[in-house]
Order: C-alpha cells, then sequence, then structure tokens
C-alpha cells in the first residue's frame, strides 16, 4: 500500500513565502529606476534647445510633438498647424511672439504671465525648425 500524498508546503507555491517579497522589491527598484530616468530627461537629451523644451512643455499637448496640430485637442482649428505658413495673425517672429505671448480668444491661452521674452524669443526659432524640418521632408 502507498502512502498517501501530501499536498506541497505552502511556501513552495508560486506566489507565496519568500518569492512574494523578493517580486516586490524588483517591483519598488524598477520603478525608483524608471522615475529617475524621467526627472533626468535633460540629461538623457542634452541636445534639446530651451526652445523645443519650451515647446514640449507648453505646446505640444494641442499642437502636437510636430506641431502639426493633428491632436485630439485642435482637430479642425485651421490655425494648430504651426509649420505651414497660414497664421491668424502673421508670419513674422514679432506676429509669433505676439500670439504666443497673448493667446488667441478662446481657442490659446496667452503666457505673458508663464514665459519671459527670451524665452518667447527661443520658441519662435524652435517654430521655425519645426517649419523647416517640414519643408525638409517633403
Amino acid at each position: 500500500m502507498r502512502p498517501p500524498l501530501l499536498p506541497p508546503a505552502p511556501a513552495s507555491r508560486p506566489g507565496r513565502g519568500a518569492t512574494a517579497p523578493v517580486g516586490a522589491a524588483a517591483l519598488v527598484c524598477a520603478l525608483v529606476v524608471a522615475a529617475g530616468l524621467l526627472a533626468g530627461c535633460q540629461k538623457l537629451f542634452p541636445h534639446r534647445s530651451q526652445g523645443e523644451e519650451l515647446y514640449r512643455k507648453h505646446c505640444s499637448e494641442c499642437h502636437g510633438l510636430d506641431g502639426r496640430g493633428n491632436t485630439v485637442r485642435a482637430m479642425g482649428q485651421p490655425y494648430a498647424d504651426l509649420t505651414d505658413d497660414t497664421w491668424k495673425n502673421g508670419s513674422d517672429d514679432t506676429s509669433i511672439g505676439n500670439s504666443i505671448r497673448e493667446g488667441s480668444f478662446g481657442l490659446m491661452p496667452g503666457f505673458q504671465e508663464t514665459l519671459d521674452d527670451q524665452q518667447i524669443q527661443a520658441l519662435v526659432a524652435y517654430l521655425r525648425v519645426l517649419q523647416h524640418s517640414r519643408a525638409a521632408a517633403q
């Protein structure tokens, strides 16, 4: 006659005993590393200009990373594409800077309280980079 089979001890089952703290520790470590990488984006991408960083922070949600305005928030807005030659208040640097500073009623907030003149000039310079990138791609 054979002895009855006993179920394995609880500590040896997957997800129990000593393996759970090890998995949790690995998850915590991964989250800490990911947070450190995201916090150090400037160190990871040092080639980004001040204008690009400002654009990504303040403009890309509506105008998209490529500046073409193909986002849910800007869909159907005739002036959302910043890479073409269609500008509501003029396409020279001063007019674009004024549009950034003052905004467009009901469509775009003004940034006069958020950005200083030097930052607005850096943003205008980056918009010119986006325009040239589109022209080069065509």
